[in-house]
């Protein structure tokens, strides 16, 4: 394509890239993301190549208004903390093309939403214990549905790594290797005598009537048996027991996890030691589970109280 005939092109915004042209776009960037962070590169290329190809153009192209239609195309179809995630990915796409002076509009423009953290209740040791005894009463027994809630609470593992655990993972002494979600890092989880005992008459069950090709712990129900059950299935059993065990209070699967951290937290233990058994790469990010959680707030609180005295006395009523 001649010169003359791209900046026609560019000008009245005709989409004119073929997928090569898109594919080399995308790499170029990839390869100097990849530079200075591998592990970023590799996970942002979903959704520079999703925007790539939606606005099929160069950057010389671009305006604001194909970044606002990517962004509500996007809208709705993926939690707030996705959209937010995808957006900063595209705007540093956009930045790269920018700092080389081939991006026409003023990055500004290209807003990225501030999303609020989703807030999960943690379940209560009343509302566990409720949840198990409605399990244990159902006949047959729900073995996989009672061993996934019971690892959970035991565990603090996040759904994902839960769902990756395979029939090989389980060891003798109540424990797993497990890869946390996020960091790709290998932690290991443990659980108590109980929940062991329920997860081997699973074992045995799953053993016996599920398919040898299929090396995975937690699996579907009946024609789905031979595969993995989804994030969406074990959503789905979770809030389907927790109606017919009387739980009405707004319960997901994460749940279970600030549940876990809460009663470290309760035990003082050390934010540096929870971030080791949840998984999470530094304890900074353990503040915001435990800020409401630590027994020894109400310590230092009430030592502060002691040293001011009778607070009534030292201020005139109002």
């Amino acid at each position: 394509m001649n010169n003359i005939s791209f900046a026609v092109r560019s000008i009245i915004g005709e989409s004119y890239l073929t997928s090569s042209n898109n594919h080399e776009l995308v790499e170029e960037y990839l390869s100097w993301k990849g530079s200075y962070a591998l592990a970023a590169s590799r996970c942002y290329r979903l959704w520079v190549e999703r925007f790539q190809a939606f606005v099929n153009k160069p950057p010389e192209a671009l305006s604001h208004i194909d970044y606002a239609a990517f962004a509500k195309s996007i809208s709705g179809r993926h939690a707030p903390k996705g959209i937010q995630f995808a957006l900063n990915i595209v705007h540093n796409y956009l930045r790269f093309y920018s700092e080389q002076g081939r991006l026409r509009f003023p990055l500004y423009l290209a807003q990225v939403p501030k999303a609020r953290s989703n807030s999960h209740a943690a379940i209560t040791e009343g509302e566990y214990q409720r949840l198990v005894a409605y399990l244990r009463s159902c006949r047959p027994l729900p073995l996989r549905d009672l061993a996934i809630v019971m690892l959970l609470h035991d565990t603090g593992m996040r759904i994902g790594e839960l769902l990756s655990l395979e029939i090989e993972d389980i060891e003798q002494d109540r424990s797993a290797v497990v890869k946390t979600e996020k960091t790709v890092r290998e932690r290991r989880v443990f659980w108590n005598p109980d929940t062991d005992s329920i997860l081997h008459q699973y074992l045995v069950e799953r053993i016996n009537h599920g398919s040898t090709e299929c090396e995975a712990l937690f699996t579907g129900n009946g024609h789905h048996f031979d595969h993995v059950i989804t994030r969406r299935g074990v959503g789905h059993m979770l809030k389907r027991n927790l109606l017919r065990a009387g739980i009405e209070k707004k319960i997901c699967l994460h749940s279970f996890r600030h549940t876990f951290i809460h009663r470290l937290a309760r035990l003082s233990v050390p934010d540096a030691i929870i971030a080791q058994l949840v998984g999470h790469s530094t304890p900074a990010t353990i503040a915001h589970y435990t800020k409401l959680s630590r027994p020894e707030f109400r310590e230092y609180a009430e030592k502060q109280l002691g040293c001011v005295g009778d607070l009534s006395t030292s201020y005139p009523q109002v």
